[in-house]
């Protein structure tokens, strides 16, 4: 059996079709999978996100890397994929919980419960970040809150 690699990730099937089209003509072999029913029914998430892969295989992905690399900085084919803030790779998994085990199924049902927060994954760079940015207050110059609120007393 063949391994597959994913070499980008998006939110819609319309955006990664260009690229398979593209390397198809670059004579690389490429396959969208779509997570979204495995999002919904093992990570329990109402909306998928990042389940737009598109994947080829192990050993054409360091040249599909390559040209894809080359493609984005001339004209900016990954400007729709999701997109690691750390590093830039387009390898990512939402939520973060691992595919190759059955144990994510319990950390899915704490996420559904709200416990435990779902997150995006690199697979580059392993670096994490939440689906929603938290918002942080606003703060004066010694980091007290401008509002004048403190939860501390004296």
């Amino acid at each position: 059996m063949e391994q597959l690699m994913t070499l980008a990730t998006f939110n819609e099937n319309s955006k990664a079709e260009p690229l398979k089209e593209r390397l198809k003509g670059a004579e690389i072999w490429s396959e969208i999978y779509d997570e979204s029913a495995a999002q919904k029914t093992w990570f329990m998430t109402n909306e998928p996100k990042a389940h737009i892969r598109l994947r080829v295989k192990k050993e054409d992905f360091e040249n599909a890397q390559k040209l894809l690399k080359d493609w984005d900085a001339t004209e900016g084919v990954l400007r729709d994929a999701v997109r690691c803030p750390e590093c830039g790779s387009s390898r990512i998994e939402y939520p973060q919980f691992s595919r190759r085990t059955g144990v994510s199924a319990g950390f899915a049902l704490l996420a559904s419960t709200g416990i435990i927060d779902r997150t995006y994954y690199c697979e580059n760079c392993q670096f994490t970040w939440p689906d929603k940015p938290t918002e942080k207050p606003d703060l004066d110059v010694l980091n007290w809150p401008k509002d004048g609120k403190s939860n501390t007393s004296l």
